[in-house]
């Protein structure tokens, strides 16, 4: 969509919303990476509030992290109505091919 969007000038100094291919929690998230990785499950602890705010105070970026945890707190879904109406169809990676595709790749640098 980026690459689309770019190649048209009418597109420039509009703001543009690229939504995901859905909703997906991050249990999910996980869940799809450890089969990405022929089905290896290391424990995935999720931190709070406290335990970021904590980590917070030794790494800086960290604060910010605590900053945006009220996105996590309902689906963030954005619209592609925009997009759809005067470009065309939302093409759309599936969150498994997406998430899969990525950990092979790194897998391939390491």
């Amino acid at each position: 969509m980026i690459v689309e969007l770019a190649d048209r000038d009418h597109a420039y100094g509009q703001n543009w919303h690229i939504p995901g291919s859905g909703i997906i929690s991050g249990k999910e998230i996980v869940r799809i990476a450890q089969q990405a990785i022929s089905g290896a499950s290391k424990p995935v602890l999720p931190m709070g509030r406290l335990s970021l705010s904590l980590i917070g105070l030794f790494v800086p970026v960290m604060k910010e992290v605590v900053e945006m945890l009220y996105l996590t707190e309902e689906p963030f879904v954005l619209s592609g109505e925009k997009y759809e109406r005067l470009i065309g169809p939302i093409p759309a990676t599936s969150f498994q091919d997406g998430i899969s595709a990525t950990i092979h790749a790194l897998q391939v640098r390491a």
